[in-house]
């Protein structure tokens, strides 16, 4: 992936995160990033991801950004208060996933 891609889809998901330019998240962000590339990668068996790909993978960069200090925690309660967390990858990225998946032959 061009890199120019890769600073155009931290940018996206910097602005959906409402993270400031002056704040320096670039390394948590582009980990993210390589992380939800290596996971479209072998979830689809591509060698590159596709143009048409590049909102999912902001999605993923933002999901995996919440999900940040709630890693393996399914539930949480405190009180009457009760929060849940997804384990994975909420349905609709993987259903965009799924569309672009291509059969594995060994």
């Amino acid at each position: 992936m061009d890199i120019v891609d890769q600073e155009d889809i931290i940018e996206k998901a910097r602005l959906v995160l409402d993270i400031p330019l002056d704040v320096d998240y670039d390394s948590l962000l582009e980990y993210y990033f390589q992380n939800a590339v290596d996971f479209i990668s072998d979830y689809c068996n591509l060698t590159e991801v596709p143009t048409t790909l590049f909102s999912v993978l902001t999605q993923m960069i933002v999901f995996q950004y919440r999900q940040k200090g709630v890693e393996n925690i399914q539930s949480e309660g405190k009180g009457s208060l009760s929060e849940s967390y997804l384990p994975e990858y909420p349905s609709n990225i993987m259903n965009r996933l799924s569309r672009h998946a291509q059969v594995k032959f060994l």
